[in-house]
Formats: C-alpha cells, structure tokens, sequence
C-alpha cells in the first residue's frame, strides 16, 4: 500500500508541477504579448489623383513629347507604381524632382509607367508605348517575381487579396482555442513563420530554376530589348530586391541577382543592383506596412532614386541642365554646408 501511495503521491506532484509550469509560461507568454507594439498606420489618409491623368500611375504629360525635351520612361510593376503611397512619393517622381532641381523644369519627365502585377512579359507593350510618348530612355524596373507566368493582363492589386507567405491566419475551432491558449498561438505562429520564411526564398528562387519560368523570362526581356533596339531608344536595367527577408549575409536571392544582371550582360544592356544600399537596414524601416506588405516604402524609394541618379550622372545620360551641380553632407542649417564627395566606401 506504501509503495501504491507514493506512485500516487508523486504522479500528483508530477501533474501539479506539470500544470504549474504550463500556467507560469502561459502567463509569460501573455505578459510578452501585452508588451508587443500596437497596431499603427502611417499610410496616407486619402489617395490623389492628377487632373487629367490617364491612370493612378502618375501626372498627364503631353503627347507628342514638346520639342527640346528630354524624357525618361520607368518601366516596372508594383515597385515602381508603389500601392499604398501617393504617387508623387515613388523613387520614379523623387528622380524627376533631382532632375528638375535647375530653374528651367520644362526640360525633363521622368514617367511612371509601372503596374501592380505585371511580369516582364507584360511590359513589351507598355515598352512600345513609352516609346510613342517619346521616351528617350527606357529605365527598366526589375522585381525578382517577373519571370511569373500569368495568361491574363493584371491591372492592379486587390485590397484584402490572400497572402500565401503571409501571417498565420488561424480560424474555427482551433483559432477559438489559440485565443484562449496564447502558448499554443505562440508555438504555431512560429512555426508558421519558419515554413513560410523557407516557402517563401524556395518559391522565388524556383522561378529561376524552373526551365519554364526562365525560359519565358529570358524569351520576353529579349524581346522587350530589340523593341527598344529597333527604334535606337537606349535601355538601362535597376534590379531591386525583396523586402521580405532581410538583406544581410543571410539574404537568400543574391545568386538570382547575379543571373539576371548575367542576362542583361549578355543582352548589353547595362544594369544597376540596387541591394546594397539596404544591407543591414531593418526590414520595418523599408516595408510599406512593416510585417504586413513587403512593398518598398517612402525611404526605400527615395534611396533608390539617389543610386539612380548617380549611376545615370556617371554613366553621361543625363542632359546638361538637368545634373544636380550642388551635393552637400549635411542638411544642418540655413546655409550652405560641407560638399558631399564620393567615397570609396560609397562607390
């Protein structure tokens, strides 16, 4: 009987320790979560549109371009139309206002011609329409979904659309019990995270593995570059990254980078990879709603307007009017500062 009791005894202790541990860690799981951030926004209160305009993309510029000036055509999908920001605040209208910093604006457009889930496939019209406005220079956008194949011609995104690498979303009988049961919540949530972070860097890196996705991405862009050969526009390519796993050591999508700009090599067009400039930079600084959609935001894209503008200044595209003559270092005060100069570091 002693020894039948003590089992018991100790079975007892074993599920009162059990429980006690489970309650101290729920409750430290609900004291972690009732110190997280609140839920915030700094998207813009109401959306404008220029008068006249044809499109959400940008202002109505004048067809046939005017005599003497000099036009610059940015083709891309959603990261150069750039959903939840106003228009105005895109890296293609923050390159216009560089260009126009002279006392003479009437010599330079630089045009959003960009459109939410386009693949390059997409963009060959959109190409030769930019051509018959009077672009001067095609200044190609490239996101590392666009060797997606899609048979229909997008237009835009849709509000509430499902994201397959989104957050978790847990609903009926066991959302119910994650609600009640934080540590469950807690251990699925990463979990999910986990499965959808490798799901996520497998997924874009299959596009370039694929031989089909490839094949077809190769096949649309040369087609895209012999337009714009045939009608002697020059043609100049920025590769963007993902801004949804951070660009550090661990940044999975450098080896697709470097087969595009191979690609572009090979069809001499000349290519900017914009990655480095946000190496290290926390993806809540350049997400446009941080944790929730993984566009570009207002400071991703003023930076990529800055490395455009210096690698088309180096490179002698710009017209004579349009370079910026001043750069300072800093922005301190009233008057004029220390010079900016070019660093190595920076090169």
């Amino acid at each position: 009987m002693k020894t039948r009791s003590s089992l018991f005894i100790s079975l007892g202790a074993s599920l009162v320790a059990t429980a006690l541990a489970f309650t101290v860690v729920e409750l430290g799981v609900r004291l972690y979560s009732s110190k997280a951030p609140k839920r915030w926004s700094d998207r813009p209160r109401f959306y404008f549109h220029a008068p006249l305009s044809r499109s959400m993309q940008d202002y109505t510029y004048q067809v046939p371009k005017p005599s003497g000036r000099y036009r610059i055509a940015a083709i891309g999908d959603s990261f150069t139309f750039a959903p939840y920001m106003q228009f105005t605040d895109t890296y293609v209208k923050k390159l216009e206002q560089m260009l126009q910093l002279s006392q003479d604006t009437s010599l330079i457009d630089v045009i959003n011609y960009g459109v939410p889930a386009y693949s390059t496939s997409h963009e060959i019209p959109v190409v030769k329409q930019a051509i018959n406005d009077g672009a001067d220079l095609l200044l190609l956008q490239i996101t590392l979904n666009d060797p997606e194949i899609k048979h229909h011609t997008p237009s835009g995104l849709k509000e509430h659309m499902p994201d397959k690498f989104g957050a978790l979303q847990l609903t009926g009988a066991l959302g119910s019990i994650a609600r009640r049961w934080r540590t469950l919540e807690f251990v699925l949530q990463r979990i999910h995270n986990t499965n959808t972070h490798s799901a996520y860097a497998e997924y874009f890196l299959s596009l370039y593995e694929n031989p089909r996705t490839w094949k077809s991405f190769k096949r649309s862009m040369s087609n895209l570059v012999r337009i714009a050969n045939e009608h002697h526009v020059p043609i100049r390519a920025v590769i963007f990254p993902l801004f949804g796993l951070p660009m550090d050591s661990t940044y999975p999508f450098y080896s697709i980078h470097k087969k595009i700009a191979d690609l572009m090599e090979e069809l001499q067009v000349p290519s900017l990879d914009i990655s480095p400039i946000y190496k290290d930079i926390p993806l809540a600084r350049l997400q446009v709603i941080p944790g929730v959609d993984r566009h570009p935001n207002e400071i991703a894209h003023r930076m990529a307007a800055e490395e455009i503008y210096l690698w088309l200044e180096d490179a002698g595209l710009l017209p004579e009017g349009t370079r910026i003559v001043e750069k300072f270092a800093t922005r301190l005060g009233i008057d004029p500062q220390r010079p900016w100069i070019k660093t190595r570091k920076e090169e």
